[in-house]
């Protein structure tokens, strides 16, 4: 079987890897939902994954250090033969990320943070890369500035994680993303993202993005985006929709 692109369960909504330099202020609760559909038709699959919900929870606990939680729910099908299809359905992957912020900028002066991040193998075997259930690992520098009214992220990165092929156990991974905020106005901006993963004995993964955020006079902001992918090891293309919202839990 295999494998469908999801969103990354620590992405900055709606990019799929991305993420930014920010860190929430001690106390605060950030709360980061949506759906995700995508499809794969490259040579020859015919494949669907719908990730409903992811919900990421982000928790502001020092003024320069943050601890995120994700997962979320896949739902895979997948054509056998003919009009016959199979469905397995899943939580999905779960991510426990700290985040720390070395240097905060202003402007065009950019903030630094580093995020290491435990990804859990809590899928069922079937949606699972490889038959073992490994502990994968990640180490990415985040990077946030402003170049007049564009805001933008630059992340690279790399870990550790369960290989494909069984006789290899885990294996070295290349993350990478680009991503850009543009305002419109006051409540729409425009938002895109170009990024990568390479893991030994897989095909390079690589997706752009694409999609618009409205900041609501509720104090939630909504988004919509869709992707696609620009190589073998990539799905042919998806969409998410979801929501964010920042509220205080410690008074």
């Amino acid at each position: 079987m295999g494998w469908a692109l999801a969103e990354d369960a620590q992405a900055l909504r709606p990019f799929i890897s991305a993420t930014d330099a920010g860190i929430l202020d001690p106390g605060y609760l950030e709360l980061e939902t949506g759906i995700t559909l995508s499809r794969n038709t490259r040579a020859g699959a015919n494949e669907s994954n719908w990730n409903l919900p992811a919900a990421v929870f982000n928790i502001g606990i020092l003024e320069n250090f943050e601890l995120d939680i994700g997962t979320g729910f896949d739902l895979l099908r997948k054509k056998v033969e003919g009009s016959r299809r199979r469905r397995l359905g899943s939580v999905a992957e779960t991510s426990l990320t700290g985040k720390v912020r070395w240097f905060e900028g202003e402007g065009a002066i950019p903030s630094f943070t580093t995020e290491l991040t435990l990804l859990l193998p809590t899928q069922r075997r079937e949606l699972l890369s490889a038959p073992s259930r490994k502990v994968g690992f990640t180490a990415v520098l985040v990077t946030t500035a402003e170049l007049g009214p564009l805001t933008y992220h630059l992340n690279l990165g790399g870990g550790v994680v369960a290989s494909p092929e069984k006789s290899l156990g885990t294996v070295g991974s290349l993350l990478w993303a680009v991503a850009g905020e543009l305002p419109f106005t006051d409540e729409w901006s425009g938002v895109a993202e170009f990024r990568g993963e390479s893991v030994r004995g897989s095909l390079p993964d690589n997706t752009v993005l694409g999609g618009l955020v409205w900041k609501s006079p509720w104090g939630i902001k909504f988004d919509a985006g869709g992707f696609g992918g620009l190589s073998r090891g990539s799905d042919s293309w998806g969409i998410t929709f979801g929501l964010t919202y920042v509220f205080k839990v410690i008074r």
